[in-house]
């Protein structure tokens, strides 16, 4: 019998870097994701989405620990995010006489070849401009033409009438990539104003439809907290985001093929796992059992948000009735 070490995990997430803190008489074990620089940020969860996707390598390379959300996109810049969202491949054709040497050339040259960008100088167009910043407008008609939208009647938006843009500005509202830019109205666009890289996050991630990612989180796993002997009670204190979705996924594991007697137990009704917030006992949902050649896996999932302050998780598992761990959470939710 193999306990599956808790998790507690973010809907979409993938495993991240973890970065561990002294916070108080307890052990914060605080999340940093992807990069260092994003913690809290409004786009968080999208910023980590498109560096799930490899769309994003960081700001600061070769150590790319830095995503630098407030920095404007330029030029250049989208035209990586762009080549790598929508897997461009190169190209032998050079478009512009002003990318050179530039470290986004072959990007630029691509997404030229797909048609997803004409130039900046018009109508010349030999000119792509890689060091400009990239206006929302832009990014509007860039985005449009990547994915190929079609034109839309309906009107969104109150600030673009007249701009070239405003086709490529209706079309991505009429899908959902864009919401405005001034919530809750979201009655303007803006579409002069400089695209952020954490908004330009946010761009990509609703154009591919990608999940928002938030953070993995070990409970009980073994780099975290040792607890691998049975009726063990152990702790750990975790450190997230109030008002956020995470996913609880726990259950066992079963190593293939399953020759031990241990397997008529992974089957029965009296194996489960049961968590408790805050002394209240929490509904799991039941998912199928799952093989993947190695092993077998019987979980139950719940998806929790938790308010600003301090919360209790108490998650233990049962084997064919038997109470084998208990594992106490305490959840510092922060603003």
């Amino acid at each position: 019998m193999r306990r599956r070490w808790p998790i507690l995990a973010a809907v979409g997430a993938t495993a991240l870097a973890l970065a561990v803190t002294l916070a108080g008489p307890a052990q914060g074990y605080v999340i940093n994701g992807y990069f260092t620089d994003d913690n809290g940020n409004t786009f968080e969860g999208d910023i980590d989405a498109i560096a799930a996707a490899g769309i994003t390598k960081g700001c600061n390379p070769p150590t790319n620990s830095r995503y630098c959300p407030s920095d404007p996109v330029h030029r250049g810049a989208m035209a990586a995010f762009l080549r790598r969202a929508l897997d461009l491949p190169n190209t032998d054709t050079d478009f512009f006489v002003d990318d050179n040497g530039n470290t986004f050339e072959n990007d630029i040259n691509a997404i030229a070849q797909a048609g997803i960008t004409r130039g900046c100088n018009p109508p010349t167009n030999n000119r792509y401009c890689p060091g400009d910043v990239v206006s929302r407008g832009v990014m509007a008609a860039l985005l449009r033409r990547a994915l190929d939208l079609p034109n839309t009647d309906n009107d969104y938006f109150i600030d673009d009438r007249g701009s070239i843009f405003e086709n490529d500005i209706n079309a991505i509202a009429e899908v959902g990539i864009t919401k405005g830019c001034n919530p809750p109205a979201d009655d303007r666009f803006c579409p002069s104003d400089t695209v952020s890289r954490g908004a330009m996050a946010a761009f990509l991630r609703r154009a591919l439809g990608l999940p928002s990612v938030i953070h993995q989180m070990p409970i009980s796993d073994r780099d975290v907290i040792a607890c691998d002997k049975d009726g063990e009670q152990c702790s750990v204190t975790i450190d997230l985001s109030a008002g956020r979705s995470y996913l609880i996924e726990e259950g066992f594991f079963q190593v293939l093929p399953a020759t031990s007697p241990e397997v008529n137990a992974f089957t029965s009704s009296a194996t489960s796992f049961t968590l408790t917030l805050n002394g209240s006992a929490v509904s799991l949902t039941p998912q199928p059992i799952t093989d993947n050649g190695s092993t077998s896996e019987k979980t139950w999932r719940r998806t929790l948000s938790f308010t600003s302050g301090n919360h209790t998780l108490v998650g233990q598992w049962r084997w064919d009735g038997a109470l084998v761990q208990t594992t106490i959470v305490t959840v510092r939710a922060g603003d």
